[in-house]
């Protein structure tokens, strides 16, 4: 039984009721792990901190801070990082509510993000939400375990030189959605692979595990789907008019968006052959029975003059009683003679299907 990726929760976090604003850790939710990169064109400091207080230092002026927390079991920790930023305290429950599909929210300081991030663990998909808070020199991010595709913006920010290092927090933080976006196609490469091998087999030898995979498939891209569609709204929002986005960023932000239209196309075009695969599973099956069909047809019909044959000769008529009477009873070569009738007749039937290419031959 394959495993299934985790869609959402199965219920909302919070009762009806709820004073707004409530923050209610997500069951089974790691402990987090909080890593600060705080960076300009000549220094980078990274590490791993144990207590909020300690981002404090590296918020001075001129220099970009990247807050990533890993894990969302201490509500209390997001409490904290929430003051120390500013943060809405309706986004901070947006955070743990691990349900919400892709958006943007402006608020008077920071501009709150949400976008789904996909990737693949041991050919499974796994799908998790992941959360930005943009400032004027900040970005906090927030996901639901560790393990993400945003390795290679930290190498770029580790080496120097790069754009990251001279641009603001709103660069860093298109730098990110960049990254979460770009990691869908090689997810997409797993599916495009997974729908031309489920082709070959069903067109070479169609079998009920065939459904099951299609069907799986289907679940699969509709879930990537809800995922990557609605990022196309806020990505288009991100480009208009938001003072914490520079019109450089804005450039930047239109190539991303180009890239989820190209997801949302190769989406598309998959969703269609999964759909089709199920009607190619049922006229194959339908092809190898009739091939079946065909089979059985040709050797009935050639045991039928077979059988007329066999059974004239086996009537009980005297031939005693009159000349008339089936006298080849009575020939020396009657036997032989039935035997090469019958034969006769197959032969002549397989010659007859081969020149109509029924038979030994590729229609």
């Amino acid at each position: 039984m394959l495993k299934r990726h985790r869609l959402l929760p199965k219920s909302h976090l919070k009762l009806p009721g709820t004073a707004p604003g409530t923050l209610i850790v997500p069951e089974q939710a790691p402990e987090p792990v909080v890593t600060v990169m705080a960076f300009n064109r000549d220094e980078l400091t990274e590490k791993v901190i144990e207590n909020p207080e300690e981002i404090k230092p590296f918020l001075k002026k001129g220099t970009i801070v990247w807050v990533n927390v890993d894990g969302l079991g201490d509500a209390d920790l997001l409490k904290k990082l929430g003051e120390i930023f500013g943060l809405h305290t309706l986004a901070l429950e947006d955070v743990l509510n691990v349900h919400h599909r892709p958006k943007v929210e402006e608020y008077d300081k920071e501009i709150f993000i949400i976008t789904r991030m996909a990737c693949l663990r041991n050919d499974v998909l796994d799908i998790e939400q992941v959360s930005f808070f943009l400032g004027k020199n900040f970005v906090v991010s927030f996901q639901e375990r560790p393990g993400d595709c945003l390795e290679p913006v930290r190498e770029r920010i580790r080496k120097g030189g790069q754009r990251i290092r001279f641009m603001e927090a709103d660069y860093l933080a298109y730098a990110l959605l960049d990254a979460i976006v770009d990691g869908y196609f090689p997810v997409l490469e797993h599916f495009s692979e997974r729908l031309n091998a489920l082709e070959d087999v069903v067109v070479g030898n169609p079998d009920k595990q065939v459904v099951e995979q299609t069907h799986e498939i289907k679940r699969d891209l509709q879930v990537l789907r809800h995922g990557i569609w609605p990022l196309r709204e806020a990505l288009s929002r991100l480009s208009g008019d938001m003072p914490l986005i520079h019109d450089e960023t804005k450039l930047f932000l239109r190539d991303c968006y180009d890239h989820v239209i190209q997801i949302i196309d190769i989406l598309e075009t998959y969703r269609e052959r999964a759909a089709g695969l199920t009607d190619l599973y049922l006229s194959s099956l339908s092809n190898k029975m009739n091939e079946v069909m065909k089979v059985l047809t040709i050797i009935a019909t050639i045991f039928m003059p077979l059988g007329f044959i066999a059974g004239l000769y086996g009537m009980n008529f005297d031939p005693d009683v009159s000349p008339l009477n089936m006298p080849e009873l009575r020939w020396y070569f009657g036997y032989p003679f039935a035997l090469g009738l019958m034969a006769l007749f197959a032969a002549g039937l397989l010659i007859y299907f081969w020149r109509k290419g029924w038979i030994g031959r590729k229609n």
